[in-house]
């Protein structure tokens, strides 16, 4: 976790790790290298890398859902090899989503947000959903104040942490829209979103390697999309008010729904399909 947060190169990943796992990482020295490693390490691999030594490298499977193609790399010579008894080797099965590493993304996401809240103070939530790989698309969430604050806040997310330099798409809403429920991101892109004045697109930025879908090898274009509410001079007429129910008569029918007769009625076993979406 600590090595895929964005930090400062000069502070150590073994002081980050300790912060997130509530007490300090204990080190060991390496048996060849003038390095330390975490000490109940199940394996650790010793060598080096000299610059200009490469061989291919691939086809792996990615995270992207495909195979990957064949690469030159670095190569490291090994020369030592340490490990606890009976070692675990550790690792992760990438592809498609859901997948470990998309998991780990979910917790991820949750780090990131007060690290980009303090860059982009206007952003009050943001989300990078598992079925986008977990950083292809963003949807944030603005206390929108002004004309053009959507625009902003989004090449501002672009530009706060190197990870969301890879993220095609931005999706920018209204505070009040649940960022989490697919159905109310919808409902905001389908009911506030004039194509020809709310999407903007970047071309030819600096991009991830492992996206196919860009015509040219890291460099690609990205997506904003304003699906705020509008107001002038963002848009020459009113706008309509959404509907909402009044609070006063909904906790009136709460308050009295027993003598309606539906005091036995439980929502929660009602088969959502009847409704075409689920019962909450």
């Amino acid at each position: 976790m600590a090595a895929a947060t964005p930090i400062p190169v000069d502070l150590s990943e073994w002081l980050f790790a300790g912060l997130y796992g509530g007490s300090g990482v204990q080190l060991a020295k390496c048996k060849t290298l003038d390095l330390e490693v975490p000490a109940d390490s199940e394996i650790v691999l010793e060598g080096t890398i000299a610059p200009g030594e490469m061989l291919p490298d691939g086809p792996f499977g990615d995270h992207m859902g495909y195979y990957g193609g064949v690469e030159d790399s670095p190569l490291i010579r090994f020369h030592c090899m340490t490990h606890r008894k009976d070692p675990i080797y550790l690792t992760t099965f990438s592809g498609r989503p859901p997948k470990e590493e998309a998991m780990m993304a979910i917790a991820l996401n949750r780090i990131y947000t007060p690290i980009l809240r303090q860059q982009v103070s206007e952003i009050t939530d943001f989300f990078l959903p598992m079925e986008a790989l977990s950083y292809k698309a963003a949807i944030i969430s603005i206390d929108k104040a002004y004309p053009g604050q959507a625009k902003r806040a989004a090449l501002a997310f672009w530009s706060a942490l190197p990870q969301f330099t890879y993220t095609k798409f931005v999706i920018v809403v209204d505070k009040d829209i649940n960022i989490r429920d697919p159905r109310q991101v919808v409902w905001a892109i389908s009911s506030k979103v004039d194509p020809s004045r709310d999407v903007f697109i970047l071309p030819e930025t600096p991009f991830d390697s492992l996206d196919f879908a860009s015509q040219k090898i890291g460099l690609g274009g990205r997506m904003g999309i304003d699906a705020t509410t509008k107001m002038p001079p963002e848009t020459e007429h009113e706008w309509g008010a959404p509907l909402e129910s009044d609070p006063d008569v909904a906790a009136m029918v709460e308050r009295r729904w027993a003598e309606y007769g539906l005091a036995d009625l439980d929502l929660k076993e009602v088969d959502p399909n009847l409704f075409g979406y689920e019962m909450k």
